[in-house]
C-alpha cells in the first residue's frame, strides 16, 4: 500500500507505526471483507476508501483521537458520519463514506449557516460511565504544560495572553457534562447524500458546551481576523452558548494546541489566540 507523503511526514517520528500500517490495513480488510482503494491524501490518519465505507487508522500517540469512534457511536449518524465497525486494538474503524465528500471549506456554502444547523443536533450528555476524556483532566494537564512551555521557550509572547489562558484552565465548570468536539470546523464537515452535511474526525471531551466553538474560532481568527471571530460568536451565542466562555476557551485552547515538540510554539496558534482575545 502506498502511504500518502503527508502522512509519512506528519508521523516521521513514529516509523514503527508507519511500517505497520500496510499490515494493519490488510488485516482490517480481511476482517471486514473490504476491497481497499487508494488512500486519501490526509496527514493525521490513514484513511482508505472501500466502496461505501472508509477505513481509518489512528496513530497510537494521537490520543486526542482515542474516543473518535465513541463520539460517532454516540451521535448515531445524526449530523455526523455513521460508525460501521471498530477494532480498538488496531485503533481502526469503519465509517460511512460521505459522497460526494467535498469538505465545506471547498464549497461556496455559508459555513456559519451549515454549522448552525448541525451543532444543535450533536448535543449530548453521556451517562456517567462514558469512556471520554474529561475537559477538567485536560485543563489540569494544560495548566502545567502551557506555562512550562512558555518558560522553556524564553517567554516568546506577551505574558498577559498566557495569564488569560491559565485563568481559563483553572476556572472551568467541573459540573459541565456535555459531549463536545475540539476540532469542529468546515474542514471536518463533508457533503453527503444521506444528509446534506456530516461531521467527521471528532476530538471529543466531556465538559463545557462552549468548547464546541474552539475550532471554529481558531480558524476564523486565522482566515478572517477579529471581524470573522465576532460573527462566529454571534452565531454561537444565538445557539445558546455563552459568548464570554466561547471567547475564553477559544483563546486558551489555541495555546493548548499551539505547541509542537520539534518546532515549539506555532506563530499561527499564538496569533489566533491574540485575535480571539481581541474580538
Amino acid at each position: 500500500m502506498r502511504l500518502p507523503p503527508a502522512l509519512r511526514d506528519e508521523w516521521r517520528r513514529e516509523p514503527a507505526w508507519l511500517a505497520e500500517l500496510p499490515r494493519l490495513a490488510a488485516e482490517c480488510a480481511e476482517l471486514w471483507g473490504l476491497e481497499l482503494e487508494e488512500p486519501f491524501d490526509t496527514p493525521r490518519s490513514l484513511v482508505v476508501p472501500a466502496g461505501e465505507v472508509v477505513l481509518k487508522l489512528n496513530a497510537p500517540s494521537h490520543f486526542e483521537a482515542d474516543h473518535e469512534a465513541g463520539a460517532l457511536l454516540c451521535w448515531d449518524g445524526r449530523g455526523a458520519a455513521r460508525l460501521v465497525a471498530r477494532d480498538d486494538e488496531r485503533r481502526a474503524m469503519l465509517i460511512e463514506r460521505c459522497r460526494p465528500g467535498e469538505c465545506l471549506w471547498d464549497t461556496n456554502e455559508d459555513e456559519r449557516a451549515v454549522v448552525a444547523e448541525l451543532l444543535p443536533r450533536l448535543r449530548r450528555e453521556p451517562d456517567t460511565l462514558h469512556p471520554f476524556r474529561s475537559l477538567a483532566d485536560e485543563a489540569e494537564r494544560w495548566l502545567e504544560e502551557v506555562p512550562r512551555r512558555y518558560r522553556l521557550s524564553g517567554e516568546p509572547f506577551e505574558r498577559s495572553l498566557l495569564d488569560f489562558a491559565v485563568d481559563v484552565f483553572g476556572g472551568l465548570d467541573r459540573r459541565a457534562a456535555a459531549l463536545v468536539n475540539q476540532d469542529l470546523h468546515g474542514g471536518n464537515v463533508l457533503r453527503a447524500e444521506r444528509e446534506p452535511w456530516l461531521v467527521i474526525d471528532p476530538k471529543p471531551l466531556v465538559g463545557e458546551r462552549e468548547v464546541d466553538g474552539v475550532g471554529l474560532l481558531r480558524n476564523a481568527a486565522l482566515e478572517g481576523g477579529t471581524a470573522s471571530v465576532q460573527r462566529w460568536l454571534d452565531v454561537l451565542q444565538e445557539l445558546g452558548l455563552d459568548r464570554e466562555r466561547l471567547r475564553a476557551w477559544g483563546v486558551a485552547h489555541a495555546l493548548a494546541w499551539g505547541w509542537d515538540e520539534e518546532r515549539g510554539w506555532s506563530p499561527r496558534s499564538v496569533e489566533a489566540a491574540r485575535t480571539i482575545l481581541a474580538a
